[in-house]
């Protein structure tokens, strides 16, 4: 291979790692609101999850089995747009607003905004509201950079006789927008061609633009073909760009597949535990990082409002898989202010992690889970296995028969934990 040659296959990773989660969102979001009249909605509708997510959930990787989602797609080129929260007491939720590029520019909820009810209004870059006095009475002005917005609030669940009370809660919420119609996406995503990515790109750059600061470096991506606005962009391409493309399509998405190097945080005897670094959620300059969790974790919480570690191999570093049985002790005290939760997911061929179809239905185990058994010290004894464990199924989290990935969920973390004091036993392998 020349130099040449290096040099251009090195831009189009580049400009598929910054461009990968625009696309992977604008995707999720085509998917929800314009091809799925079962489940869907249209943008600038609030739509309520009424059952918690089990193994038929497909739409986001990674789901939680914990909460109940209200979310919306919002479309703020038309106007602001006003979330009413009703209040909550107690309750753990908080609603996350992302960026069209998966960055959490707010997460509100009363960690930041305190407990009752409040109105929050959500202003896009051309809407801004100038003034408290354009606001109703005691809301809470939010400024969006962009005009996607994935509006994602998560209302905890103590259990399935709790979901009534989740549900007179979410019937309180409510979504006011403009009386502009939602515009939706001309183009369809197929993740199969690097010409139909780049036009799917190019149509969410135009709705969207990006951050002033990155403006000059994608536009050093317009002989790649990523150009705001331009469908045809992949026509006009030289051959040698497009055979570069088509050469290197099918190992893009799969190169973002294992964690990018120094973006690893260890908090375990062995290391088996891994967390998010401390600008997950707000990425900042660091693209490689942003594109890796779109696809293994689409929608991750800043860490102050909740930390997620995963672990996809046991304490003597061998990958975990259901041939085996495993071991986890939970320590009695875990150092967290809301809740927490060991969640299982088997993985797709394309990366994406879901939970798995088991007997008695239990996709996560965690300090709400009822009957479990505690060791005299408080600890917990987890038994994490494909088959029910010969001391029954009260501390069973049920594993495929291949492959998987622990993530092991806390909310409202506690300082020991933020400052990465504190350290989580490993997986024990109890089989051959």
């Amino acid at each position: 291979m020349t130099t040449d040659h290096a040099t251009l296959d090195q831009r189009i990773r580049d400009a598929f790692i910054y461009t990968f989660p625009l696309h992977d969102l604008a995707r999720t979001r085509w998917r929800f609101t314009q091809t799925d009249p079962a489940h869907g909605k249209p943008a600038n509708q609030l739509h309520h999850n009424r059952h918690l997510l089990d193994d038929r959930a497909r739409q986001v990787t990674m789901p939680n089995n914990d909460t109940l989602y209200s979310l919306a797609w919002l479309d703020l080129s038309g106007g602001p747009a006003a979330l009413e929260m009703p209040d909550m007491g107690s309750r753990y939720y908080s609603v996350a607003l992302m960026d069209a590029f998966t960055n959490n520019f707010a997460c509100l909820g009363p960690r930041t905004n305190g407990a009752g009810a409040h109105v929050f209004v959500i202003a896009g870059p051309n809407h801004h509201v100038s003034a408290q006095a354009d606001l109703p009475d005691g809301a809470v002005l939010v400024r969006a950079p962009c005009n996607d917005v994935w509006m994602l609030a998560r209302v905890l669940v103590d259990g399935p006789d709790d979901l009534p009370a989740v549900h007179a809660l979410q019937d309180q919420m409510r979504l006011r927008t403009s009386n502009v119609p939602p515009a939706p996406f001309a183009a369809t995503p197929d993740e199969t061609r690097p010409d139909a990515y780049l036009r799917f790109v190019n149509e969410a750059l135009a709705r969207n633009g990006v951050p002033t600061h990155e403006q000059e470096m994608v536009d050093g991506f317009a002989d790649l073909g990523v150009r705001a606005g331009e469908p045809g962009a992949w026509d006009t391409l030289p051959e040698p760009t497009r055979d570069a493309w088509q050469r290197l399509w099918p190992t893009l998405r799969h190169d973002l597949e294992h964690p990018p190097k120094g973006s690893i945080r260890r908090h375990g005897p062995r290391g088996s535990w891994f967390s998010g670094l401390d600008h997950i959620g707000n990425f900042g300059a660091d693209y490689v990082y942003r594109a890796y969790i779109a696809l293994v974790g689409l929608g991750a919480l800043e860490r102050q409002e909740a930390i997620y570690a995963s672990a996809l191999t046991d304490g003597a570093g061998q990958t975990l898989d259901g041939a085996h049985r495993y071991r986890l002790r939970v320590p009695a005290q875990m150092p967290v202010n809301a809740f927490w939760s060991l969640s299982m997911y088997e993985f797709e061929p394309d990366g994406r992690r879901f939970f798995t179809a088991n007997p008695i239905q239990r996709y996560a185990i965690g300090d709400r889970t009822p009957g479990l058994v505690r060791n005299a010290d408080g600890s917990l004894d987890l038994h994490i296995q494909c088959d029910e464990p010969g001391e029954g199924s009260a501390n069973w989290l049920p594993a495929p028969k291949g492959r998987f990935a622990l993530a092991l969920r806390y909310y409202h973390p506690q300082a020991e934990l933020i400052e990465h004091r504190f350290v989580m036993p490993d997986t024990e392998r109890l089989s051959a």
